[in-house]
């Protein structure tokens, strides 16, 4: 392949997908740090006769001129959508469509749409996985709330590029919204919410910001200022995304009936759970796990098949809320 050729491929690389766009002065400066060395005359003659060929769009409005990819473009730029590639595109999508407001998927949608095509194409049993794959989320499935496309773009560039962000954000305590600067840490997906961890200024220790009570974004130019002991992962086991209700962990002894819990001995409550065969009907765990809202559920929902051995003050807790809802539900009943 010509040196030439290598160039235009190179070059068209650099186009974004609109509304995206690029000037040939950004070009030329790009090419130059690939080795390139083209005038800017040069690239605005390529980019013409590149456009013959290939969906290239040229704002000519502006000066200099803006030039971007069609947004429904997909590029058959070798190498091309495989068997493999295009399933790993209709299984994204089948989990991302839940979580994302239309807009933020509409940057994929030509890549979903070519991984269809791909898979429709090819003769071939992967072709018909769709047909028998879907995506069931845990829970009762009730509509998720919208996220603001601008705000959830706002936030992934600034993490992305380790930049404050401004939201105005309305937290359920705060009698009315405010204009906030956020320092992102990380984003995290948990159905059906999405929350963006990080700091705020004026406000002391890690937040956890609900996107959907967010209704604008703007990205600042300044760099985030990120504690140095903090791990999203750390974060995450902790027990932080649990609602806590201590900082201290919780070392939890359960007996539990077969095959009713079974699936704790394949996907353990922790990293240091042991798991100990009692009889043919019953098991035991001993794990180390966070003092959360979420356990106190977990363990309510489950006390037909559990017994708490330890703490004794963690099962006198749900004893006692399961008395109260005995007690509300009865009452219930006599009215």
């Amino acid at each position: 392949m010509s040196n030439t050729a290598i160039r235009y491929l190179t070059m068209l690389r650099m186009v974004p997908r609109y509304p995206r766009t690029i000037t040939t002065g950004e070009l030329s400066q790009r090419l130059e740090e690939q080795g390139y060395s083209v005038t800017m005359r040069s690239i605005q003659r390529d980019l013409e006769k590149l456009s013959v060929e290939f969906p290239l769009m040229v704002d000519e409005s502006s000066r200099p001129h803006q030039w971007s990819f069609d947004r429904e473009t997909t590029m058959d730029i070798i190498p091309a959508l495989d068997l493999p590639a295009a399933l790993t595109f209709e299984l994204a999508q089948a989990y991302l469509k839940p979580l994302l407001p239309p807009r933020a998927l509409s940057h994929l949608k030509p890549h979903f749409d070519e991984a269809h095509r791909t898979l429709l194409r090819e003769r071939n049993p992967l072709g018909q996985w769709p047909n028998h794959v879907r995506v069931i989320n845990r829970g009762l499935g009730g509509q998720r709330p919208a996220i603001d496309a601008d705000v959830l773009e706002t936030v992934t560039e600034a993490l992305l590029r380790e930049y404050k962000c401004q939201l105005t954000y309305q937290a359920r305590k705060w009698p009315e919204p405010e204009a906030i600067t956020v320092h992102p840490l990380g984003l995290i997906f948990r159905d059906p919410n999405v929350y963006l961890i990080g700091t705020i200024d004026g406000r002391e220790g890690i937040r956890q910001l609900v996107l959907h009570r967010a209704t604008t974004g703007e990205l600042l130019e300044e760099p985030v200022d990120r504690p140095e002991d903090f791990d999203l992962d750390f974060y995450i086991h902790s027990g932080a995304m649990g609602i806590l209700k201590s900082d201290k962990p919780v070392y939890l002894k359960l007996r539990c009936d077969k095959p009713a819990l079974n699936h704790l001995i394949e996907s353990p409550l922790g990293f240091d759970q042991i798991t100990t065969e009692i009889d043919e009907d019953t098991f035991e765990i001993a794990v180390t796990v966070g003092d959360t809202q979420d356990l106190r559920w977990w363990l309510t929902a489950q006390a037909l098949h559990c017994d708490i051995l330890e703490p004794v003050w963690l099962k006198e807790e749900i004893a006692n809320t399961l008395q109260q809802g005995l007690a509300r539900t009865r009452q219930t009943l006599v009215e």
